[in-house]
């Protein structure tokens, strides 16, 4: 197996970011496409293959036409090439790993964009304080969820959840030649990313995979009917002929994938970030998934760690100008019209919410809504259970203006990777000392909470 020796920078340590060799190992195959034919599920890869690679951002993620929030983000999903069989992962180790524990990285991008093999996730700080470190492409937008409504007499199953199944299965297989060990596994996901940790989390086909699980500013979208996503594939099908989504150039796809959408979904509502794809519900993504109770019940994880970000819709709301505009009257309107409950007492009882602007206002309702409440539910029920859980906010503030401490504004810190991140309108005003306290903090805290024993299975279970 070829790999690059690196170096990284244990954040781990009190005494400041301390220097340590990492062998990177990019562009590693785990399935290719059955058949070679689109929409297919994935064919697992027993042979050993590689990519011939020197940079992380050579190795090729899955189509898409980008995140929408390069506002915020900067472009690091317009670097590396981008393939239709871009099942490939890539794997960070400490120089003498040695049964090290393991961390598995699944990117978000609204199940429309990004990929594992990002500049932004390099894992080399991660691996430096004591981790072997995974990230995984898998498949996204058209090519995720446009497939066939049904197979064999049901819904199609989700894609994207047998690549991720089949990648953690390869991790089992094969994490130990790297010096980790395949027992103590985490498993990490940011947005659509802590989606798809969550939906792992209680399918009984991924049992054994991993041990723990890490939901960084989970998407907690209801799936969506399999009628709806019968639409759309009808609606794209259409866009497209005489060309079939079958066998398009991936261009065209993507772009009867948009229309279609355009045409079949309604406007987000006042308050609403929108989504475009969705995973639908089928044998392998249940209607019921985001209930805390049935989560509870069905939790492969021994322990759960998530976090979200004080205002995680600020960097999807700040350049939208019926929002950012927004007056008194018509934000307290729209707060008047939620149902019952939908936010805490103790949010909009506070004397901190009452001076909020009418912008402010509506980023924090609607961050409660879209990102807080579900977690936050979902740790008490595991808490009620018996299992070890704990949630946690972040409230750096990123320099845009009316982002605020928005969505995606963790991961830099995370990561460890200011470097890779320098083209971040958001981190423009973030010097390195408050870059390395911040990164000290949450790399710490994630490398404590995957290297610490894992709790033994309640007896109720």
């Amino acid at each position: 197996m070829k790999f690059l020796i690196t170096e990284g920078y244990d954040r781990t340590a009190s005494r400041g970011p301390v220097p340590r060799k990492v062998a990177a190992f990019y562009g590693i195959r785990y399935a290719s496409l059955t058949g070679g034919r689109r929409f297919s599920p994935p064919a697992p890869v027993h042979d050993e293959e590689q990519l011939d690679v020197g940079h992380l951002t050579d190795v090729p993620i899955f189509p898409s036409q980008g995140s929408g929030l390069e506002a915020v983000l900067g472009c690091a999903d317009a670097i590396n090439p981008q393939s239709e069989e871009a099942f490939f992962l890539n794997v960070w180790a400490p120089d003498g790993a040695d049964r090290l524990p393991v961390l598995v990285f699944l990117h978000g991008g609204a199940w429309t964009s990004g990929g594992g093999s990002l500049q932004w996730y390099d894992g080399r700080h991660l691996a430096a304080g004591g981790l072997v470190v995974v990230t995984v492409n898998y498949r996204l937008g058209p090519l995720a969820h446009l497939t066939a409504p049904s197979e064999n007499g049901r819904p199609t199953q989700n894609r994207p959840v047998q690549d991720l199944i089949t990648a953690l299965t390869w991790v089992q297989d094969n994490i130990g030649r790297f010096g980790g060990n395949p027992d103590r596994v985490t498993l990490a996901g940011q947005s659509a990313g802590g989606w798809y940790v969550h939906l792992l989390n209680v399918l009984p086909e991924a049992r054994g995979l991993f041990d723990k699980i890490a939901l960084w500013s989970m998407g907690t979208r209801t799936p969506r009917p399999a009628a709806l996503q019968s639409c759309l594939h009808t609606a794209a099908n259409r866009i497209l002929a005489p060309q079939r989504l079958e066998t398009a150039p991936v261009p065209q796809l993507l772009e009867a994938g948009e229309q279609a959408l355009k045409g079949v979904l309604p406007p987000a509502p006042f308050g609403y970030a929108p989504a475009g794809y969705l995973p639908h519900v089928a044998d392998n993504v249940p209607a019921d998934l985001l209930n805390p109770d049935t989560s509870a019940k069905r939790c492969n994880a021994k322990a759960i760690y998530a976090r979200y970000t004080a205002e995680e819709t600020g960097s999807f709301f700040h350049n939208v100008p019926a929002l950012r505009n927004a007056d008194s009257a018509q934000v307290q309107q729209w707060l008047d019209k939620l149902p019952a409950g939908t936010l805490p007492g103790d949010l909009v009882n506070q004397r901190t919410f009452q001076d909020k602007s009418p912008y402010e206002k509506v980023v924090a309702a609607s961050s409660w809504i879209q990102y807080k409440a579900t977690p936050t539910a979902m740790v008490n029920a595991y808490k009620a259970a018996d299992l070890t859980a704990q949630i946690e906010e972040f409230t750096y503030k990123g320099a845009v203006e009316g982002q605020l401490s928005g969505h995606c504004i963790d991961l830099p810190f995370q990561f460890g990777t200011l470097e890779e991140w320098s083209d971040a309108p958001m981190l423009k005003d973030c010097g390195d000392d408050v870059f390395d306290a911040l990164s000290h903090i949450l790399i710490r805290s994630l490398t404590t909470f995957a290297s610490s024993p894992t709790p033994p299975f309640s007896k109720q279970r």
